[in-house]
């Protein structure tokens, strides 16, 4: 049968995770009532610079992403790497900012450098927050932290490939 009555397609040990994780990511991220915060989302309206490949186009996509993730722009500086044999690490303290390294061959798709970022800004809350980098379930909950902090539309887009029309 086609149309069946809904249900989460996730097992039932993920959702417990992030039904656990949850609170606890809206109280170290200090996001209070996320009623009160956008769902940022892939338009003109939250990002309406024209896009291209370039590094002016780059650095101003940057900012608006650090904003949405409310990240004090001062703190962190973006590198654009030629690609690598090795993944670069996803954050290198500087002194007192961040460098948040990406490959410029990872430029071509605004939504994936977006995601992108995403990922090492919420990287950089939870260290704000404290966080223990050696937990087995960093980069879930670096995911989950996304979407708490309204872009997780992104990562999950860039996730999945576009299928041809």
């Amino acid at each position: 049968m086609l149309f069946t009555k809904a249900r989460l397609h996730i097992k039932p040990e993920i959702r417990e995770w992030i039904d656990e994780q949850w609170p606890w990511l809206v109280e170290k991220l200090n996001m209070g009532d996320l009623a009160e915060h956008l769902v940022i989302e892939p338009t003109d309206e939250f990002f309406p610079d024209k896009w291209e490949a370039s590094r002016e186009a780059v650095q101003n996509l940057f900012g608006t992403v650090v904003e949405y993730a409310e990240v004090e722009r001062e703190r962190v500086l973006l590198g654009l790497l030629e690609p690598q044999e090795e993944m670069p690490p996803a954050l290198v303290k500087q002194d007192d900012k961040y460098l948040l390294p990406v490959e410029i061959s990872e430029l071509r798709d605004p939504t994936v450098v977006v995601a992108i970022l995403s990922r090492k800004l919420a990287l950089l809350r939870l260290l704000d927050a404290g966080l223990d980098l050696k937990r087995d379930d960093l980069p879930l909950l670096m995911d989950l932290a996304c979407v708490v902090m309204g872009l997780g539309i992104f990562n999950a887009n860039a996730a999945v490939p576009q299928v041809p029309r």
